[in-house]
């Protein structure tokens, strides 16, 4: 029995030891990272604090690199970006018994690429035009906010009118009409680029985007091809005459509202003419379906951006012709629905006060009003935009159906006509239009 016992408790003995060198031979993990949001937005002028979660905290060599480049040794790092773009953060940890890392990737945009650009005339013969800046959420507008990136350029001289503007491939395109510059910038920055003084001769009005390094103008005597790498500007294109107004690529064609002949299809590669589908008095707008829209007196008309059938419905109202005091189109199209929204003209060439929608299909929609402006307000410049970003209609108005020096912007609910927000800032500015980012 004792020998059978020392048996026993020699066996317990070697177990022990055996677990201890067991335990003796784990060794001691690195640390271990973790991030709660690798993937962040922000604007230029903001700062990001990161702080991402460390199983350890001693006797760890921290390392931070920016696209590659080494930025900081501590547990934490606070970004602070000078310009957009996209950027690669990395955070390492490590010690002699292991290490891990994280990434963050950083999307930074251009301090005026998260709201809307609001485009002012000017006052003719006292104040040039101006661009101010509604960012998403605020109950302001930042103003002059190209003046503030350009110090000491103007947009044009007194006697000018800012009158249109486009983002194409990241640059915004301005329009001064009557003898002013066609102005680039930056689409988030608002830095310019580059400008073309006295453009198309002092008579552009208008400018669409044909791809990478083509543009057209549209001028009061015709269009015109633009290098957009040089900002060269080519010889009037033939078979085109009279003044043009906004432009619309889809496809391969340029649709162009013509004083003269209505609509125009161009062909977007060799600039010729290939069809001229209606006589449109305003124009033009695409739609969700594709179908390029305008107006010809009382009837809403819709062309097919290949075949160009035509198809029209029947508005409670006559559109006027813009040419003489021309503005950029007073329609716009969602991008959620297949709503076209176009403004009543008022009598006598005062501002109008209505906006129908089309909803596309139903021609009973065109009966009533969609939205009719607060009393007092009137619809100024193009008037109307959607701000694909937030389903909205952005909407400019003034004090009063020839002038005022109350301007407003109003933010509408696109399904239902709800005002959402108002904006007002006072003087003779007169907002020709606004611009949305892509």
């Amino acid at each position: 029995m004792k020998q059978h016992v020392r048996m026993l408790l020699g066996l317990a003995f070697l177990a022990t030891v055996a677990a201890c060198n067991k335990s003796d031979d784990v060794r001691p993990s690195g640390p271990k990272i973790h991030i709660a949001k690798p993937e962040q937005t922000i604007a230029v002028g903001q700062e990001l604090e990161l702080k991402p979660e460390i199983t350890q905290d001693a006797g760890i060599a921290f390392r931070w690199t920016l696209n590659g480049e080494p930025v900081g040794d501590k547990a934490t790092y606070t970004f602070k970006p000078r310009a957009h773009g996209d950027y690669k953060i990395t955070f390492a940890a490590s010690t002699p018994n292991g290490k891990d890392s994280a990434v963050y990737n950083i999307t930074v945009l251009g301090q005026y690429a998260n709201g809307v650009l609001v485009l002012n005339e000017g006052w003719f013969g006292t104040q040039t035009g101006s661009v101010w800046f509604y960012k998403y959420g605020a109950d302001t507008l930042v103003p002059t906010v190209y003046a503030a990136m350009n110090p000491g350029r103007q947009l044009g001289g007194l006697m000018n009118t800012l009158q249109y503007g486009a983002i194409h491939n990241g640059k915004l395109y301005l329009v001064v009409k009557a003898g002013g510059p066609l102005v680039v910038t930056d689409a988030s920055t608002l830095v310019e680029t580059g400008r073309v003084e006295n453009a198309a001769s002092g008579k552009a009005m208008s400018f669409v985007g044909l791809d990478a390094t083509r543009g057209l103008i549209g001028a009061d005597d015709g269009i015109y091809p633009v290098n957009l790498t040089s900002l060269a500007i080519g010889s009037k294109i033939t078979g085109v005459s009279g003044a043009i107004g906004n432009m619309v690529k889809s496809g391969n064609y340029v649709f162009a509202h013509s004083n003269n002949d209505g609509m125009i299809v161009l062909n977007a590669t060799t600039y010729a003419v290939v069809d001229k589908p209606f006589k449109a008095t305003v124009g033009f707008v695409t739609g969700k379906n594709g179908r390029i829209y305008g107006a010809k007196d009382s009837l809403l008309m819709s062309v097919h951006p290949t075949t160009f059938a035509k198809d029209s419905v029947k508005m409670p109202f006559a559109s006027v012709n813009p040419f003489g005091a021309w503005r950029s189109v007073q329609m716009a199209s969602s991008t959620v629905n297949d709503h076209i929204f176009i403004i009543q003209p008022a009598a006598n060439w005062q501002y109008g006060t209505k906006l129908y929608r089309y909803i596309v299909g139903n021609a009973a929609s065109l009966a009533t009003p969609f939205i009719t402006l607060p009393a007092g307000q009137y619809f100024y410049g193009s008037g109307v935009n959607y701000d694909h970003h937030t389903d909205e209609l952005v909407i400019t108005t003034i004090n009063g159906p020839y002038t005022g020096s109350e301007n407003r912007v109003l933010f509408y609910n696109a399904q239902t006509g709800a005002l959402k927000k108002t904006i007002r800032y006072d003087g003779w500015y007169f907002p020709a239009m606004t611009v949305i980012q892509p």
